[in-house]
Parts: C-alpha cells; structure tokens; sequence
C-alpha cells in the first residue's frame, strides 16, 4: 500500500513537471510564430485625463520628502495632475510635508495637502476624505 501511494506522487511531481515544460515549449512556440508581426501602436488621447495620485501617510518623517520628489518626476502634464497627500501624522511629519508642497507648488504642481486629526477609518478613511474633492478621472494611491 506505502508503495502505491509512492507512485501516485511520484506520478503526480512527474504530471507536473511534463506539463510545466510543455507549457514553456509552447511559450516559445508562440514568440517564434509572431516575433515578425508588427506591433499595434498605442493609442492616442485628443486630450489627456486629469489623474490624482493620492499620497496617504502617517508619521513617515523620512519617507515623505522623497515621496513626493518621486510624485513631482511623473512625466505627465502639470496642468492635467493633482497631487493629493493625506496626512493623518502625528510628528513632525506635517511640518515638512508643508514645506513639500509649497515647494512643489512653486514649481507648477497642483498639490492638495489634507491632514487630518481624527484617524476616522484609518487609511481607507483619508482616501475616502481624498476622493471628495479629487478632480481627476483616474486616481492613483501610491503608498510611501
């Protein structure tokens, strides 16, 4: 019976294993048969959606300058972007995500920054918060 039950597993590894490589052959099948077919190009958009990136944060002191120098290298129109950060910190977190965005603000960006002093559902608290006046068609959350 103990060697039945061997054989059933080894059957089941070796299973596998075969379907695995087919799978693989069957990978370079497909690359081999398209690889001279030309690419669709990307669409393009008349006019480009408004995006807000919401930054949700607490207490990430050393996290949030450079978070938000990552947020301002977006290769995206400035005019179509709102920087959202929301911050529920409660150190000196606050003080310097102000600086931030004064900063980000002089350079062009529409940056919102919403603290907020009751932690009322915690993250998923400050995005809803966020989402209220987010102007964006799309939203992305970037997490520090």
């Amino acid at each position: 019976m103990v060697s039945f039950i061997w054989t059933i597993c080894y059957l089941s590894v070796l299973v596998g294993l075969s379907a695995y490589g087919v799978h693989r052959y069957f990978i370079i099948y497909l690359f081999l048969k398209n690889r001279k077919r030309e690419s669709v190009p990307a669409g393009r958009f008349e006019k480009l959606p408004v995006v807000t990136v919401q930054l949700p944060i607490f207490n990430e002191v050393y996290v949030v300058e450079r978070l938000l120098r990552s947020v301002s290298k977006l290769d995206y129109p400035r005019d179509r972007l709102q920087i959202q950060v929301l911050d529920d910190s409660t150190d000196d977190t606050r003080e310097i995500t102000a600086d931030c965005a004064a900063e980000l603000r002089k350079r062009g960006f529409d940056v919102e920054l919403i603290h907020r002093a009751d932690r009322t559902g915690f993250k998923a608290g400050a995005l809803e918060r966020g989402l209220a006046t987010a102007r964006g068609e799309f939203v992305c959350i970037l997490d520090a």
